[in-house]
């Protein structure tokens, strides 16, 4: 049986024919993500694979790491976080735990079903001709959600659509847990997410139905599952880690080191995973993501805000790595050549300039012109990109303003407008190694436009920090390797100690990893006394640049590493490996306060909307185990499981030690529903 995976990615769009049974890649292909219209690179990629191979696959398996770097960016819908019964003062005091920036887009009422308070529906009426009108979508989260199943949020959600068709999201659908902050979080990124994931599924049909292919479409979880279309759109924050989990499962597939870091370095971010006796290490308490705190169970990612499109940034003689995308000066050249001219006039600046004049700007989507986020200098730069491309002088000209004064950046973050700018690629470029990129990756780029676009550039930022062309890109990469040398170090670390164990705070050992790198790749080492970090993990290289920069990392941490002919689609490879897999926990607590009302009341109860109550445990216990494997086994049917579905169930007492002896105080049951997909 043979399948078709697919990446897009926030540089390239990747896909595999790969054969399941003998596990080979048959064929591959890339071409470049047009983030304007997905649709373009999808089209590309699939059309460069044999129409028989296509013909003969039994689906279409999909990740993508558009979600992920969303989260990264910021960026996604205007969505408005509704808490019932939730301590505002407790929100606001640990807000940036859980990932938030701010409180202005949450809404608080009261109600909690433990004490027997119903919520404020005259106060959530009360907002709701406010919210539907200044936002895109609600999510919701209640405290006690346990208690009553999370009625309060289905209540909640009910009014709301009688009032306005907008998209709510119950974070007691998705995350069945106590913490209703952390539960919030995940809700909110779901209705974020939601627009992302939908508008990527509208481009994979629009391309299948044009080009006449008719195969099932599956997606990858986070925790390198697969699910179905139906179940994704629904809960989309279940794929928020997809595209990086699919390239830690191809590296696998591709080397079988079962001691390994994986390394997966595409356009916007670097991702890596642990892969300990040859399995993905999984995030038990839920993903960590750019600071936000999930409950989505998956494999354990660190994300690190570098990779092939990060803007290069200069500021007197020093060099730095933005943590924002932009696109490639290079590749806006290859898809504009109109924009050489522009770009040409640079030179006339021989002493360069504060401001990057070589940065232009893109047009990704239109403005609502009811929308009060922008102002009328962001509709006017809209405006003028509407004929094109524009550098900074050009839109500084267009709105009437100097070239200090031109403020693109909440079109930016909204995803209304993309920069174009310097970056490692454009430095690959110059450098030749974009011709070595492992599956062809760039091979496409290398044009003498792109490489014009990239050389003036350079040369601007060079006349503007006064520092040699060659050193401008030693810098860049050396401070690449610097960057993924530091997080391996900071991630194998926490694996080993822990953060409470670890006797250096984050930033402590981060000076320590920096001046550890620079002493390994100093030329003039000292014997007298070295700060050395190692491991005896095998590092893993996945995404087309990671092998310009991972023998200089490996050396550094004293261990081997790995790159394939295949690195650069390992994950499109990893997109169709896997099959359903669900999990379902029933929470059993013990209430030895409250007084019996009769004696026929029990002490461990069942949390949910029909509570249940049990004098012995055990009994509690074999109750919980029927509706875990119940609501288990419809999950994976929700997900997309066809035909037989195997449930297993684990169950963890919880005990407590007292003077008196072992007192029981309740229950985990979890019970996990695995099917295949066809």
């Amino acid at each position: 049986m043979t399948a078709i995976g697919i990446d897009t990615g926030s540089t390239s769009t990747d896909a595999v024919v790969y054969d399941l049974e003998d596990h080979r890649i048959l064929t591959y292909a890339k071409a470049m993500t047009t983030h304007e219209d997905l649709e373009i690179g999808i089209r590309e990629v699939l059309r460069q694979l044999p129409r028989d191979l296509i013909d003969g696959a039994s689906y279409i398996s999909l990740s993508t790491t558009l979600a992920t770097n969303a989260c990264v960016e910021k960026k996604g819908e205007n969505i408005c976080l509704l808490f019932i019964g939730a301590s505002k003062a407790a929100v606001e005091w640990t807000l940036s735990s859980y990932g938030f920036e701010g409180m202005e887009f949450m809404r608080f009422i009261d109600g909690d079903p433990d004490k027997g308070i119903e919520p404020d529906w005259a106060a959530l009426d009360g907002m709701l001709p406010s919210i539907t009108k200044h936002y895109d979508g609600i999510a919701v989260a209640q405290i006690g959600a346990r208690t009553n199943d999370g009625l309060y949020e289905r209540q909640a959600a009910e009014r709301i659509a009688a009032f306005s068709d907008i998209p709510v999201t119950c974070s007691y659908e998705i995350f069945r847990e106590v913490n209703v902050i952390k539960r919030g979080a995940g809700a909110l990124l779901n209705a974020r997410m939601s627009k992302v994931i939908a508008e990527f599924f509208d481009a994979i049909h629009a391309v299948l139905e044009e080009d006449g292919i008719n195969l099932p479409i599956l997606i990858m979880r986070s925790d390198g599952s697969l699910v179905s279309e139906e179940y994704t759109l629904s809960y989309p924050v279940e794929t928020l880690v997809c595209g990086p989990t699919a390239s830690v499962k191809g590296a696998g597939e591709l080397f079988g080191e079962r001691q390994a870091v994986v390394i997966d370095m595409g356009g916007t971010t670097s991702d890596m995973a642990i892969i300990k006796n040859g399995s993905p290490k999984i995030d038990a308490n839920g993903i960590r993501l750019a600071g936000w705190q999930t409950f989505v169970r998956g494999v354990s990612i660190e994300t690190l805000a570098l990779g092939g499109d990060s803007r290069v940034w200069y500021s007197r003689r020093s060099i730095s790595l933005d943590s924002r995308r932009v696109m490639p000066v290079s590749i806006l050249a290859s898809r504009f050549p109109e924009v050489l001219p522009e770009l040409e006039s640079t030179e006339e600046w021989y002493d360069g300039c504060s401001v990057a004049l070589y940065e232009h700007f893109l047009l990704l989507k239109e403005i609502d012109d009811g929308d009060r986020r922008f102002s009328e200098d962001d509709r006017r730069i809209c405006e003028a990109l509407r004929e094109g491309p524009k550098s900074v002088l050009q839109l500084a000209r267009a709105i009437g303003t100097n070239r200090y004064s031109v403020r693109t950046e909440r079109l930016e973050q909204l995803g209304a407008v993309l920069r174009c700018g310097f970056t490692p690629t454009d430095a690959f470029i110059l450098r030749g190694d974009a011709r070595d990129m492992t599956c062809g990756a760039y091979g496409k780029l290398i044009s003498g436009s792109a490489e014009r676009a990239a050389s003036l550039a350079l040369g601007f930022i060079s006349r503007s920090t006064g520092r040699e062309q060659e050193w401008i890109i030693d810098e860049v990469y050396r401070q690449i390797k610097e960057k993924l040398y530091c997080k391996i170090v900071r991630m194998l670390w926490s694996d080993a100690y822990g953060t409470e164990r670890s006797p250096y705070a984050p930033k402590e050992l981060e000076t320590l990893a920096k001046q550890a790198f620079a002493e390994e790749i100093s030329e003039e080492k000292t014997r007298f006394f070295r700060n050395t970090f190692s491991t005896d993990a095998v590092l893993l290289g996945a995404g087309a640049p990671i092998h310009i920069f991972l023998p200089d990392v490996a050396r550094a941490l004293h261990t081997e590493w790995r790159v394939s002919e295949y690195s650069g689609v390992s994950n499109a490879l990893g997109a169709v490996l896997g099959n359903v897999c669900v999990y379902e926990t029933v929470h059993i607590k013990a209430d030895y306060i409250t007084p019996k009302a009769d004696e026929n009341d029990g002490i461990f109860f069942i949390s949910g909307e029909n509570r249940e109550a049990f004098d012995d445990l055990d009994m509690a216990i074999r109750r919980a185990t029927v509706i875990a494997k119940e609501r288990a086994a419809k999950k994976a049917e929700r997900c997309g499981a066809k035909g037989e579905v195997t449930v297993t169930v684990e169950v963890k007492k919880k005990d407590f030690d007292t003077d008196f002896g072992l007192a029981r105080i309740g229950a985990d049951v979890t019970a996990c529903a695995r099917g295949k997909l066809l």
